[in-house]
């Protein structure tokens, strides 16, 4: 299917101009960038698991999987460092965000160890035994699996409401079919496509929020940090907590989402 292909080249150019960048050059912004790349491959991945028995799903993200791993970690590092230089608190928060500067240098160093010729010769590869089966998707296939997915994420979001658990699954959910959705959307279905969007959106920064909060609790129960520092890690907890509650209340205060159907 040519419109496949087309999305599969779009994915293969936009990885490889990250990867290929000098190490000095990297921003956060590259690291979120190869990491939305990287789910939209997935995604396309799993749409393509559906339409040939011969795709081997797990065998072919098994290298995208390695880096999308791995620069989790350093994104993790990155949005909590963020979000605590929100915080009025954070000029007392110093030698915390000096520790975190310090595991970002780790994993960063973890990252262009695993990012070298050798690593970037064997996507190439993967990327040559691809294209021949993005090419043979059939049009039927496609659109059957588009609407199995569809009739899936209607039925999530028709709920009253999300517990905390269901959350993160179901953005997950969202965007695999939000970004196989875009391949094949129309004009005409880009307001309904910006709407899911905003729902998107609201869920990923929600999981920030779980994330960082994750982080602080690990921080506080480490004794690592003298008890001043302790102390302002629980008030920023508490913080960061009542953020994400009112954020939660707010996602679930839209349900069901009728308009997004």
């Amino acid at each position: 299917m040519k419109a496949l292909k087309t999305y599969l080249e779009k994915r293969k150019s936009a990885i490889n101009l990250i990867l290929e960048k000098s190490p000095k050059s990297f921003t956060p912004e590259n690291f979120h960038a190869l990491r939305v790349e990287i789910k939209r491959m997935n995604a396309l991945f799993d749409l393509l698991n559906y339409c040939s028995k011969k795709f081997k799903r797990k065998k072919n993200y098994t290298s995208f999987k390695l880096i999308f791993k791995q620069t989790g970690k350093i994104r993790e590092l990155q949005i909590e460092e963020s979000l605590l230089a929100e915080q009025p608190n954070s000029h007392l928060l110093q030698a915390y965000r000096i520790h975190l500067k310090k595991l970002e240098t780790k994993e960063l160093r973890r990252f262009f160890a695993i990012v070298n010729k050798s690593f970037l010769k064997k996507l190439k590869k993967r990327y040559n035994k691809i294209i021949p089966l993005v090419t043979k998707a059939s049009v039927k296939k496609v659109n059957q699996y588009i609407d199995k997915k569809r009739g899936a994420i209607t039925k999530l979001m028709c709920k009253t409401k999300f517990k905390k658990m269901q959350m993160h699954s179901f953005r997950k959910r969202l965007k695999t079919y939000l970004y196989n959705e875009k391949i094949l959307i129309c004009e005409s279905q880009n307001q309904t496509l910006q709407d899911k969007n905003i729902l998107s959106d609201l869920l990923g920064e929600w999981h920030d929020y779980e994330v960082v909060i994750n982080h602080l609790k690990k921080g506080i129960k480490s004794n690592k940090t003298n008890p001043s520092v302790t102390k302002q890690l629980q008030v920023t907890k508490a913080i960061l907590t009542s953020k994400r509650e009112l954020l939660f209340n707010k996602i679930n205060a839209t349900l069901p989402y009728q308009t997004l159907l």
